[in-house]
């Protein structure tokens, strides 16, 4: 692949960091101690010594010693840092990396491509260059500012990545064994091709061992099926090392087992293949409009019975895998019939002739073969993603009664936040399931004598993922109540997020008030207190299908950067660039609405922050207090940056500057408590949302702008 072959989508000029007196500036002060200083002059054409005096006359101290770990572990945050200020020619040469590499990662990596907003800024080349004495003077004003912003920066540092050392050291309050699936994805994972780096171990042996005090049973990492058993074709490109990779499943499958954890894959099967390579095939079906990724289609001759014999061969090569489960409609293209038509430039015509129901139900049915040719007593959960009720049944009927049935419990949960209604879609926790689909789908499951599965959120979710945990525990025990009520015993805690132990994950097996008196002793009665104020505040979070929590910014908080005129730039789903994209950010919600929510979410969230400030700093309390002031420093933020951005277009810009030295605060909160838990701002699939000198980057830009608007 050639690097004009990455995708661009509609290309925009990239923002301008006008704050920074020089391009070259920026790029430096993004990537220090994220790349070698070497690796940076290098992409900017001139020597180490001249990067390392620019980054020390802006005030920025020099640590490698986290390198190779943004390199295996944090390359996505080394990525969205450059987004808008390396094209990329100087991106590949940053990263180090082929075509191929970036063009896989932007694809397979959980959709990065899309977070990224389907577009890649056009920079132009940075190149350094000598400062005149105007610029010199602005690169000290900067290094006055960071010292400044230094002074925030708590007595103790935990590292980047520290969490991966302290895995195996989880407080044990009971998990007791569990009595059905508990299914959780690792709190470290890269998510791309996770079975390719043995050094970067998703499943290390001290998280198998927390998980397990914790009574899960059941761990998953996404497969591609022909990147692990070359089934389309022995010695097709797309199958290139898949020796290795199967080496790796079988590795980590076998570790897991000997804590009593079973390796789950989640497959999107038989997955489409690109046209050149799908044309070498008998079996390609419709073909996409955007991409010309041409789905398989499980009507044609021999397509299903090479499929399967896929899944029964590495279900043989790797006797302890737990499982599989599916999404069978939507997410990454499959079938014919994965997609509407009216995405596809090319319709298959053997599919016309069936229903969806038909296309899923074969698909779901090859990989239950595969599994009992080769004798193995891995289970299928088929996840009803995307399904519809007036069809899933004419699934349901055609499947072996001992195929799983997963549903989102909380999906068409009904929202009304002041006045305003709306409905959940997936990753809720301020509004508890289950939902009318999820019940409907269970009772069909029920009825047609499939076992059922509840995919909940537990400890985290899209509405404030920059906490390992939300301190709501009375929402989630309500959610799990509920759900015991409608006999639902198998579980899937998570999606990519929430994996980090402790956390809510006891009340799997516990009460909120026993969770509190084993935690916290002495303080219990006044954590519960504590507790029920910040339930009741998140429940009124604006949720309405997935805008507010997938493009607004309160998963990164005061990290967002204000800007004096509109950028014209779209909000990007989840960990991308929220940018100030208002109407992104409000979805169905109208503004004054959206703003004056996270006002009383936050005000409300504060009481009981300020009740805790005043509790001592046990290890545990200490905890809570970072947890529950970055929680507050994100919510309160989105409101700032709500309010400025309607001033903003009001054309009340003067307006502004409280609202801008309010959000300059919550950045140095931030910074804090960034610095002294490493969990913080750190998702699976996203890194690390910002770095150090993102946040630093905050207050410096914020300055500026004050400085712009007079």
């Amino acid at each position: 692949m050639e690097i004009c072959d990455i995708p661009v989508g509609s290309v925009q000029k990239a923002l301008d960091f006008p704050f920074f007196p020089a391009k070259h500036l920026a790029v430096i002060w993004h990537n220090w101690n994220l790349v070698a200083p070497a690796r940076i002059a290098e992409v900017l054409e001139t020597s180490e010594a001249n990067v390392i005096a620019d980054a020390e006359a802006m005030g920025l101290i020099r640590d490698d010693s986290k390198l190779e770990q943004f390199a295996s572990r944090g390359y996505q945050t080394v990525i969205r840092t450059n987004w808008h200020l390396l094209d990329y020619e100087q991106m590949l040469k940053l990263l180090s990396w082929t075509a191929d590499k970036l063009a896989f990662t932007l694809k397979e990596d959980d959709f990065l491509w899309v977070k990224l907003g389907c577009m890649k800024p056009s920079c132009g080349k940075v190149v350094y260059r000598e400062l005149t004495a105007e610029e010199k003077a602005r690169v000290a004003e900067i290094a006055q500012e960071t010292a400044e912003i230094r002074k925030a920066f708590p007595a103790e540092i935990e590292p980047h990545f520290a969490f991966l050392d302290n895995y195996g050291k989880m407080e044990s309050l009971g998990g007791g064994k569990a009595d059905g699936l508990r299914l959780i994805y690792s709190y470290s994972a890269v998510y791309g091709d996770p079975f390719m780096d043995e050094k970067v171990d998703p499943y290390p042996d001290g998280l198998l061992k927390d998980y397990a005090a914790a009574g899960i049973n059941a761990v998953w990492l996404p497969g591609l099926l022909y990147t692990l058993i070359p089934w389309v074709g022995e010695n097709l490109e797309i199958s290139k090392d898949w020796e290795k990779r199967l080496a790796g499943v079988r590795r980590i499958a076998d570790r897991c087992a000997k804590y009593g954890i079973r390796l789950y894959l989640y497959l999107n099967e038989p997955r489409s293949l690109p046209k050149h390579i799908a044309d070498q095939t008998p079996w390609g079906g419709s073909v996409t409009e955007s991409d010309g990724s041409t789905a398989l289609c499980p009507w044609a001759p021999g397509l299903l019975e090479a499929f399967s014999a896929g899944i029964e061969r590495l279900c043989r090569e790797v006797p302890t895998l737990g499982g599989f489960f599916t999404i069978t409609m939507s997410e990454n293209l499959t079938h014919c019939l994965a997609r509407s038509n009216e995405e596809m430039s090319y319709v298959c015509p053997r599919c016309a002739e069936h229903t969806k129901a038909d296309n899923v139900a074969k698909v779901l049915e090859a990989i239950y073969k595969g599994i009992k040719a080769a004798g193995s007593d891995a289970k299928v959960v088929a996840w009803t993603w995307a399904w519809k009720a007036d069809w899933a049944v004419d699934v349901l009927k055609q499947l072996p009664k001992d195929i799983m049935v997963m549903c989102v419990s909380e999906t068409n949960v009904e929202t009304n936040v002041l006045g305003h209604k709306g409905t959940i879609l997936d990753y809720s926790l301020s509004k508890p399931g289950p939902g009318p689909d999820a019940k409907v789908l269970w009772k069909l499951g029920r009825d047609t004598g499939h076992p059922c599965v509840a995919k909940i959120q537990v400890n985290t979710s899209w509405e404030m993922s920059a906490v390992p945990t939300v301190q709501v525990p009375f929402l989630v025990k309500q959610h799990l109540d509920a759900l015991k009520a409608e006999g639902i015993k198998d579980f899937m805690m998570s999606w990519t997020l929430g994996g980090c132990p402790g956390g809510n994950m006891p009340l799997m097996n516990m009460s909120v008030e026993e969770l509190a008196e084993r935690k916290f002793g002495k303080d219990a009665a006044a954590m519960l207190e504590i507790w029920k104020i910040f339930s009741d505040a998140f429940a009124k979070i604006p949720f309405d299908v997935t805008d507010q929590i997938y493009k607004s910014p309160q998963n990164i908080g005061a990290a967002n950067l204000l800007f004096k005129d509109p950028t014209g730039y779209q909000a990007s789903m989840v960990r991308g660039f929220p940018y100030d994209d208002l109407k992104g950010w409000c979805g169905s919600y109208p503004e004054e609405i959206f703003e004056e929510a996270f006002r009383i979410v936050a005000d409300e969230w504060k009481t009981g922050l300020d009740k805790l400030e005043k509790l001592d700093d046990t290890p545990a309390l200490k905890e809570q207090k970072i947890l529950a002031e970055t929680t507050w420093t994100c919510l309160r933020s989105t409101y700032l940056q709500t309010h400025f951005i309607r001033l903003r277009n009001a054309g009340k810009i003067s307006e502004t500057i409280p609202l801008i030295r309010e959000d300059i605060e919550l950045a140095k909160m931030l910074i804090r408590n960034y610095l002294a838990d490493s969990r913080i701002g750190f998702e699976a699939t996203n890194h690390y949302f910002y770095t150090i000198n993102e946040l630093m980057e905050k207050i410096i830009a914020s300055n500026y702008l004050i400085k712009q608007i007079g």
